[in-house]
């Protein structure tokens, strides 16, 4: 069995489980049992089949059980458990993932030895590490250093012992709980041990570890709490299905709920997490749009900025005043940096392309690095900036790093480990620059947690959430891990949300970031959910936008339609239900509510020019016109409005004023319709040589479509059969034309 197969075996007897198809769920088990080393599970699974079969029995045929669904839900938690250890069992029979000797030799560690005793001599080594640290011994720095090795050593036996140990014991339990409360592990090494603790929740379900989470969260240590919470959240939501069978992890969640600010921290979480999911999207942006823009640029900053001499006081000090007329010259580029900047401050991971080939260094062979909080004590930092020239303060410059929030830890390590194999000149002017940078980003992030005190909070579920995104998406192995960031995400329809979330603000929250980033039917279904409880104006306005953006017209004007009763008056929704009437072909109510939102703002073009495209569409040209010549007249530098009058003018049979609208437009931007178009009015004037170069105009801008040509002469027939042209001369016409390619 491939990883693949067996990953499918495993999902699928979940999924049967949630539909409540028990039987099938216990054949698809069944069939990965039989190859288990463990015999034992292939009992159990008999078992579990035999207690379905006998309840099936009892409710049916003896009476009901008034104790049914306690039966019933112990029987399915049973089950999933099963399932985990059956996936755990083949993993390692077959080889399947690339860490199973590392996991081989943590049962082995298990087995011969207490893992609390672990966490002791955790917490000794630290201490003798502190001590020596106080003293001025310089005869026994080596002794220092082989405590701190044999400290780093025993942190990762112990991040992967929590990793990989699948149930936990009263050991792993009581040595986890030694290191969430004792004072002298410190915080960040404390913040690596609960990421191995979400890694092992999320790879193989137990209540122990959510227990541990939440002891963790519940401790409040700073930086450390904020991951618990992020673990909790991602663990709960992976395995969703099975919280209905663990009413504990409910009653936990409930009371943290009431004593921890619980909901508004979700929330934050929640939206730094989706903003997660639009990496890729921000990533491909940054590729294709604002780095080839800056590509384009380079030769003509630095000859306006003068790049050669930035590290002048000069150009420190003062602005440059070419910026100006650069941004001028490629207005595109300004706006590009200007969104670059924008998606920086919000919390989008703006970064991962930059940083994705700076994760192959060795630091980040041991997994435990991945989510190593940046501190400037670590010894990797230190030796990375250890030959700075004198005159660069490296210990300011790694506290400013540390403090800083526009780059994640992973990335910060990237920067600091690359750092070391620059040339030396490049070096010192990215240091300086880059501690500019930071200053004034500091600065910034200060005034705003005077403002806010959960500004920080938030600063570290970015940086947390990205670590984990680059650990997921970049590590060698990530195709052996359950990526939860490749998981369907319905939060607001979740188990999890039921037992966090009560205050209605939050679920318009996540509804509104939906409509932001122009998920529209995510925004839908929140929205449409919470339109049930409550009677809003500005709900109904974004359900009926949003269905509108997906072309659901009908729907969006069954919205537009209650927003109106709150104000008749208002002229945004009286234009969309026009809009949205127009859509539907219902021209006459179109008419009726272009009417009323004109009687609102008369001196509206826009207003004007769909009064026209209405007409049009009632194939009342006349007074199409009209409203296209009032647009022109009160908007002359408007050259769009030229098309329809063009048209109009060709359909009513005004030649000359049509050829006349035409040949302005194909000045202006001619396209292949304004070609095809042309040609029929020169065809219809009896200036068919005219018409002829027209339409090989409108093929050639038309890449050569013959499908297309062929499709839109037919469309125009019945105008060019009123203006005299013979019906079998149009197919003519298009052979004639395709002739000529």
């Amino acid at each position: 069995m491939t990883f693949a197969e067996l990953t499918d075996k495993y999902q699928q007897v979940i999924q049967f489980v949630e539909d409540q198809r028990i039987n099938e769920a216990m054949d698809a088990m069944g069939s990965m049992a039989v190859l288990c080393t463990k015999r034992d599970l292939g009992i159990q699974m008999e078992k579990h089949r035999d207690t379905y079969r006998n309840m099936l029995t009892y409710s049916f045929e003896l009476g009901d059980d008034p104790e049914k669904e306690q039966v019933f839900n112990r029987l399915m938690k049973s089950v999933l458990e099963l399932n985990d250890e059956i996936r755990e069992d083949i993993l390692m029979k077959e080889r399947l993932i690339s860490y199973y000797q590392m996991k081989q030799e943590v049962e082995q560690n298990r087995l011969s030895s207490a893992s609390s005793d672990l966490a002791e001599n955790l917490a000794f080594r630290k201490e003798i590490e502190y001590i020596l640290s106080e003293e001025e011994q310089s005869k026994e720095d080596k002794s220092e250093d082989d405590q701190l090795v044999d400290y780093q050593k025993s942190l990762i036996s112990i991040f992967r012992m929590i990793w990989l140990t699948d149930k936990f014991r009263e050991a792993e339990i009581s040595m986890v709980g030694k290191i969430c409360k004792s004072k002298l592990i410190p915080w960040h090494d404390k913040s690596v041990l609960a990421s191995s603790l979400t890694l092992s929740l999320v790879r193989h379900f137990d209540i122990q570890k959510v227990n541990l989470l939440f002891d963790f969260f519940e401790e409040g240590e700073n930086q450390v709490w904020q991951r618990a919470l992020i673990g909790l959240f991602l663990g709960l939501y992976f395995h969703d299905y099975r919280l209905n069978y663990y009413p504990e992890i409910t009653n936990r969640l409930e009371a943290a709920r009431d004593n921890h600010k619980l909901e508004k921290n979700i929330e934050a979480i929640v939206i730094q997490f989706l903003k997660a999911l639009e990496t890729e999207k921000i990533t491909k942006k940054i590729r294709e749009e604002i780095l080839p823009e800056m590509m384009k640029m380079k030769s003509t900053l630095e000859e306006k900025l003068d790049l050669e001499d930035i590290l002048s006081s000069k150009n420190i000090d003062d602005e440059n005043p070419e910026w100006e007329t650069v941004f001028k010259d490629t207005p595109d580029l300004y706006h590009k940096i200007e969104e670059f900047s924008a998606l920086q401050m919000e919390g989008s991971d703006v970064f991962l392309s930059a940083f994705a080939m700076l994760k192959r260094f060795p630091f980040f062979d041991e997994m435990s690095n991945w989510f190593l909080p940046f501190h400037n004590e670590n010894k990797e930092v230190r030796e990375g900036l250890s030959d700075q020239e004198s005159d660069f303060d490296v210990g300011m410059f790694t506290e400013g790093l540390e403090r800083s929030s526009f780059l994640c830890n992973s990335d910060k390590y990237s920067f600091c480990l690359n750092i070391r194999h620059m040339p030396t000149m490049q070096k010192s002017m990215m240091m300086e620059l880059f501690n500019m940078e930071l200053k004034a980003m500091n600065e910034m992030a200060d005034s705003d947690e005077l403002i806010d005190d959960t500004v920080k909070d938030k600063a570290i579920y970015t940086q947390y959430l990205q670590d984990l995104y680059r650990f997921f998406k970049l590590h060698p192995l990530k195709n052996e891990f359950d990526d939860v960031f490749e998981i369907e995400f319905d939060f607001e329809n979740s188990n999890l949300f039921n037992a966090l979330i009560r205050d209605s603000k939050i679920l318009r929250n996540i509804g509104e970031f939906y409509f932001e980033k122009n998920q529209f039917e995510r925004a839908i279904r929140i929205f449409e959910q919470l339109c049930f409880t409550e009677e809003n104006a500005e709900l109904y306005e974004k359900t009926a936008f949003s269905y509108q953006k997906i072309g659901d017209y009908n729907k969006a004007l069954e919205f537009y339609h209650k927003a109106e009763l709150f104000d008749r008056s208002k002229s945004w929704v009286v234009k969309k239900i026009a809009y949205c009437s127009r859509k539907t072909g219902d021209f006459n109510t179109a008419l009726e509510y272009y009417h009323a939102a004109e009687k609102l703002e008369p001196d509206n073009l826009f207003i004007q020019t769909f009064l026209g495209h209405t007409m049009m569409d009632k194939e009342e040209f006349e007074e199409a016109l009209k409203y296209y010549f009032k647009v022109e007249y009160k908007a002359p530098e408007n050259n769009k409005i030229h098309r329809p009058i063009a048209w109009c003018s060709f359909v009513l049979g005004k030649f000359d004023q049509a050829e006349k609208y035409f040949l302005k437009v194909i000045e202006e931007e001619g396209n292949k319709n304004d070609f095809m178009n042309l040609g029929h009015v020169l065809w219809c004037q009896g200036n068919r040589k005219g018409a002829i170069e027209n339409y090989r105009k409108s093929l050639e801008k038309g890449s050569r479509d013959v499908e297309w040509f062929s499709s839109v002469m037919e469309e125009d027939s019945i105008h060019l059969g009123r203006h005299g042209i013979k019906e079998l001369d149009i197919p003519l016409m298009v052979d004639y034309i395709r002739m000529g390619f």
